[in-house]
């Protein structure tokens, strides 16, 4: 049905022109929506704090993730869009010979924070070229207050799924999230399905930790997009969890059934290199701040930095059991980082061996760390088995 004068009138762009906009930067979804608070998420936030389910990268405050309006004065609208990531290289990339370990897919190209940022600052100027004015906006992708997931849906970009990922008619959840908020009265879009999700719960039952606690739930502390991304040790009940990964989980979505026959993303900056989705592991140990830095600096891998990933190199090299890793993770025992000797340490224990166990041995008679101490604890506990045996 055609808008009427009298229907558009109180809008300064109709969801028509933002579509024009959209076609013309190359967005992939777009959608609008008001800046009335999202007072249904509130019970969620707060559960999620009250039982530990948050990631700890949330923005604190939880009145201010649920109220657009308090970023830009005299705020109106919202605008939301979805770039997809998942392209027909990312499907048919086979992983290179070697000792490799896994990024998620999400990593496998340029790093979307800057992606998004440049479109919706690309976006921001064509609302001001179409309203004839200086316009007002807070964008963000992912780092903002608000909820993303929420501001999605209530656009119009897709619904929720069990998984937590927000899912979309065309490309399922493989959809990169960003919005901006503006002084700008836009014609709002209608709003996504709650869910779509029905009886199916293959991805609760899929998760390699249980971190899908209930339908539309994750608790944080158990998943592992989250736990390759926190500093220190990682909690030992979930190293073997990670298989070959060295940078996020993409369990949840690859079996979801939305993600089946999706329609591939086409920007050219999340088309993937082999060499860095599937990096040599035993190369990565080696490799300098800088050269980490020059590799893998613009891909979402690198925002924790190089000890991080190493970290996890070394715990997907303890999977592996490869006996060609042990000098490398002997090398390690003397490292500086609490982290990376305790790890290296357990790795080995992983691995076995001889060589493996005299050098923790003696890394141990000089480790004054507890917990690296308590890493390397198998040495002793091995040695007791064997007087027992004899």
């Amino acid at each position: 049905m055609a808008v009427t004068t009298a229907q558009t009138a109180q809008w300064e762009l109709t969801r028509q022109d933002i579509e024009v906009i959209r076609e013309k930067l190359g967005i992939d979804l777009i959608g609008t929506t008001t800046v009335e608070p999202f007072l249904d998420v509130v019970a969620t936030l707060q559960m999620y704090r009250e039982k530990g389910y948050e990631s700890g990268f949330e923005h604190p405050v939880i009145e201010e993730r649920i109220n657009p309006a308090e970023l830009v004065p005299g705020a109106k609208s919202i605008v939301a869009i979805a770039m997809a990531y998942h392209t027909e290289q990312h499907a048919t990339l086979k992983r290179p010979t070697g000792i490799r370990g896994a990024l998620s897919k999400y990593a496998w190209g340029q790093d979307y924070h800057h992606v998004l940022r440049e479109k919706l600052d690309a976006l921001a100027v064509e609302i001001e070229n179409q309203v004839g004015r200086k316009i007002a906006y807070h964008s963000s992708v992912d780092t903002g207050p608000l909820v993303d997931r929420s501001v999605a849906q209530r656009a119009g970009i897709g619904w929720f799924g069990k998984n937590c990922s927000i899912i979309t008619e065309k490309y399922g959840s493989w959809v990169f999230l960003g919005q901006l908020v503006t002084d700008v009265a836009i014609e709002p879009s209608p709003p996504g399905p709650t869910s779509l999700c029905g009886d199916c719960d293959l991805c609760i039952r899929a998760c390699p930790t249980g971190a899908l606690v209930d339908p539309f739930t994750t608790d944080s502390s158990k998943c592992l997009s989250f736990i390759t991304q926190m500093k220190g040790f990682v909690p030992e009940e979930f190293r073997t969890k990670f298989g070959t990964r060295i940078w996020g989980c993409d369990t949840c979505q690859a079996v979801c059934p939305s993600n089946k026959g999706a329609e591939a993303g086409t920007y050219e900056g999340f088309l993937p290199d082999r060499e860095l989705s599937y990096p040599d592991l035993l190369r990565l140990l080696e490799m300098s701040n800088r050269e980490f830095k020059r590799i893998f600096g613009q891909t979402a891998a690198a925002w924790r930095g190089l000890t991080v990933v190493k970290r996890n190199a070394i715990i997907a090299l303890g999977n592996i059991r490869d006996q060609r890793a042990v000098p490398k993770l002997i090398e390690l025992l003397q490292d500086g980082r609490p982290e990376i000797r305790g790890t290296a340490a357990w790795a080995l224990g992983r691995i076995g061996g001889d060589a493996a166990r005299e050098a923790v041995q003696a890394a141990l008679a000089n480790e004054t760390d507890p917990q690296v101490r308590h890493e390397m604890r198998w040495v002793n506990e091995e040695e007791s088995s064997c007087e027992i045996s004899i």
